[in-house]
């Protein structure tokens, strides 16, 4: 399928989330063949002021690949700018402490990097496979095993919550801050019409208010979604997109606690487009 015809197609769902919003509707552009950057900072329509990007990517003309570093962080638009990508997000979450490393297992093109227990944390309770092409694979973690013989050309990111399975919400702890309470957002999805979304919602300010996990996969719900996987979040919340303002973050960032771009925390790995 065209990518030209899914982005009007998610333009017009876009337009009907904010459609009460006449000051600031969804802006809407092209960046390449295969990609597409929609934007809105608004309250209409959303739980709260809210400042959303989405990346839509057609794995057919783009892809999607991570990378990663081992013995240091680098900022997400330091990530895209060696890398030589078209856009960058913050991906998977990682030792903050220790200053190195991924918080979780980690497999990229057939080398196991961080060989942590899959299924040690009841939180991070999902899987994002990325093969070498096509779409991506969100499922319930497997244990290492499973992963460690996966194809040499897939990448597996264990990271979490799943958030939409099939179109339906995943049930998740009501109890836990960290799903309950509004903080800034990453997360990838897949669509029924064969494309991936890569998605952002800035909070910490109150001109971003950020979401809660429920809130969240109603809006990806809303954007069409069928698989959705929760991705680091809070300060790690980065998009960068090549040859915009701001060194290309075109979100903001709240490490700073600004309402601007230069907030950007240094990640262990992140997801590229290219």
């Amino acid at each position: 399928m065209r990518i030209h015809s899914f982005a009007r197609y998610l333009l017009f769902a876009l337009l009907l989330l904010g459609a009460a919003c006449a000051s600031q509707p969804w802006k809407n552009r092209q960046l390449a063949p295969g990609l597409q950057w929609q934007h809105v900072h608004t309250e209409q329509g959303m739980p709260g002021k809210q400042n959303v990007h989405v990346l839509t990517v057609n794995p057919q003309q783009r892809t999607l690949t991570l990378a990663f570093v081992t013995d240091t962080f680098l900022r997400t638009s330091q990530f895209g700018y060696d890398n030589k990508a078209l856009a960058a997000m913050n991906a998977g979450f990682f030792k903050i402490k220790e200053g190195r490393g991924s918080a979780t297992y980690l497999r990229v093109n057939g080398q196991t990097i961080d060989d942590l227990p899959t299924q040690d944390h009841p939180r991070l309770n999902g899987a994002l496979i990325l093969p070498m092409r096509g779409m991506p694979h969100i499922e319930y973690a497997q244990p290492n095993a499973v992963y460690n013989a996966a194809p040499a050309d897939e990448t597996v990111l264990v990271t979490g919550p799943v958030l939409l399975l099939d179109g339906k919400a995943q049930a998740m702890d009501s109890t836990s801050e960290f799903i309950s309470h509004r903080h800034p957002r990453s997360c990838l999805c897949t669509t029924g019409r064969g494309t991936t979304l890569l998605v952002t919602v800035d909070g910490r300010n109150e001109e971003a208010l950020g979401m809660s996990l429920f809130e969240l996969t109603d809006l990806l719900k809303k954007l069409r979604c069928r698989n959705a996987i929760n991705l680091d979040g809070g300060g790690s919340t980065t998009l960068w997109i090549k040859d915009q303002p701001d060194k290309g973050v075109v979100n903001c960032p709240s490490d700073n606690k600004q309402f601007d771009h230069a907030g950007e925390r240094p990640v262990g790995n992140v997801l590229l487009v290219r």
